[in-house]
Order: C-alpha cells, then sequence, then structure tokens
C-alpha cells in the first residue's frame, strides 16, 4: 500500500517522462517511453495508447518509472511504481500499488 503524501505528490509532478513496462502476450517483456498524466484523486496515470501497440497479457503487472534529469548530479532521477495496467477507453491506465523510493 502506497501512502500518498504531499512528499510523494510533489515528487509526482517534478518529472516529466515515463517508461511503461509490462510483459507482453508472448512472454517477452515491452517498454516504452510514454506522455503520462497523473490524478492526484484517483492515484493512476493515464497514458495515450498509440495506434500501432503492443498487447499486453492479461496478467496485467506493470511497472512504471518516472524519469526527469537533474542537472546538479549529472544524471537521471527516477520513481519506480509497481501496479495494475489496465484499458481506459482510448488510454491506458496505471494504478500504482507499490513505490520503490530512494534513500
Amino acid at each position: 500500500m502506497i501512502d500518498w503524501t504531499d512528499e510523494l505528490m510533489a515528487q509526482i509532478g517534478a518529472f516529466s517522462r515515463a517508461a511503461l513496462s509490462y510483459p507482453g502476450v508472448d512472454g517477452y517483456p515491452v517498454a516504452l517511453p510514454l506522455p503520462f498524466t497523473f490524478d492526484p484523486v484517483e492515484h493512476r496515470f493515464t497514458f495515450p495508447m498509440s495506434e500501432h501497440r503492443p498487447a499486453f497479457s492479461l496478467e496485467d503487472r506493470a511497472s512504471l518509472t518516472l524519469l526527469r534529469y537533474d542537472p546538479q548530479m549529472a544524471n537521471e532521477r527516477y520513481l519506480l511504481f509497481y501496479g495494475q495496467l489496465t484499458e481506459l477507453g482510448n488510454q491506458w491506465a496505471f494504478t500504482p500499488s507499490r513505490v520503490v523510493v530512494r534513500h
């Protein structure tokens, strides 16, 4: 269970890119760079579906890595979530169930 603190919400807002990863129907992992929108009330990320998207398996296990470049560190910063991937109209919806916080 995720503790949706103000600090975590601020961290999410600081990220500009995302990589969505999930097992494909053939069992091989799929990783897609996608723009995202975060709903702070539903605690859900949404992504546009491309016309030629790789299908995901019904196991709906997925991970989402938020990325941003940190010029002070001269490196990428990231925030990793695990959760459930579903189709929501013409979008994908990712509902996180666990977050990995770097200390």
